[in-house]
């Protein structure tokens, strides 16, 4: 799956990084990119972090703008997207956080169905969440809970990702950076 070099989202260019395929009983889900800003990249690469276990932790709790674009591979109900994504986040942000992400990102997503090819933006800057169908922040929802930033991100660069392929891909990315 091709994801576009640069996206514009919460008033921020942010550049592509890496990424990879999420994946669920075999089947390929959808791809996920993870962008950043030019400032968020700069800080990282001068602190060294490249090949470090220190690069996810540090991304992940960041106040810059990053971004997550999830690229659908197949079909997926949008409440199973929903619920899958707030099921990930229960050990991070606890199940009230948990349960209040799921429904934002259900109701931001609002039809029955993903279709093949669809996309969800989500990015953070400091604790504020945007979420959204489309680049840019016209039609963005938007949802701020303590510690969600950090989690959200967490789930696919944290210790279990929920698709090492991404984690591995951002790594991989990043150090490739210049």
């Amino acid at each position: 799956v091709a994801f576009p070099d640069a996206v514009k989202v919460a008033g921020s260019k942010q550049s592509l990084i890496g990424g990879g395929t999420r994946s669920k009983w075999g089947f390929k889900v959808y791809a996920v990119g993870i962008y950043s800003d030019s400032k968020l990249i700069k800080s990282l690469q001068s602190k060294n972090l490249a090949g470090s276990s220190k690069l996810t932790t540090e991304f992940s709790a960041a106040k810059q703008a990053r971004t997550l674009l999830l690229r659908f591979r197949r079909e997926v109900a949008s409440s199973d997207i929903a619920e899958a994504l707030g099921e990930a986040l229960v050990d991070k942000v606890g199940e009230k956080s948990s349960n209040e992400f799921s429904s934002f990102m259900l109701d931001m997503v609002g039809s029955e169905k993903l279709k093949v090819g669809a996309d969800i933006f989500i990015t953070c800057k400091g604790e504020k969440l945007w979420a959204s169908l489309t680049e840019g922040k016209k039609d963005a929802s938007t949802i701020s809970i303590k510690g969600l930033c950090p989690a959200v991100f967490a789930v696919y660069l944290g210790h279990k990702p929920v698709s090492p392929q991404a984690k591995e891909g951002f790594e991989k990315g990043f150090a490739e950076l210049e």
